[in-house]
């Protein structure tokens, strides 16, 4: 059976279903060396994504099932398509373009998009710098940017 690379990177980053919440499933812990590592996943699952002047702009739902109106991971979605404005999959949007200061695919964005959950805490920054001290998540998600996102 042959995996899509979205589903490699779900299976590299590990499914987490937290607690006795009657989660989806689908939760899966993206943070695992993240800067809140031991809390990578809140009760509720709900870990999204921000971005823009003031991080008003939401990009999406990270940890949501694939098949969920706000899942970055729906690519028949808002947020998942490369066609939409507020995707990091659009090249051509702030959000995803190689330049923007705002985008997860610059390696030099002084403001990437920022992970919290549904509470305001903060998870870090979805970026492709190898060196900003605030990227969240692991080599995985790195890749999963880089390779699938990116387009590098």
């Amino acid at each position: 059976m042959m995996l899509s690379r979205c589903q490699r990177l779900r299976i590299a980053i590990l499914i987490s279903v937290v607690g006795s919440c009657s989660c989806s499933p689908a939760l899966w812990n993206l943070a695992a060396d993240s800067p809140r590592s031991a809390t990578a996943v809140p009760e509720s699952g709900q870990l999204m994504l921000f971005g823009g002047s003031g991080h008003r702009t939401f990009l999406g739902c990270l940890s949501c099932s694939q098949y969920s109106a706000e899942s970055v991971f729906n690519t028949y979605g808002r947020f998942g398509s490369r066609y939409q404005t507020n995707s990091i999959w659009n090249s051509y949007s702030i959000y995803g373009s190689k330049y923007s200061e705002y985008s997860a695919c610059n390696p030099y964005a002084t403001d990437p998009p920022v992970v919290v959950d549904e509470y305001g805490n903060y998870y870090g920054r979805l970026t492709v710098n190898a060196y900003s001290s605030e990227r969240y998540g692991s080599g995985a998600v790195m890749d999963w940017l880089r390779q699938d996102v990116c387009d590098e």
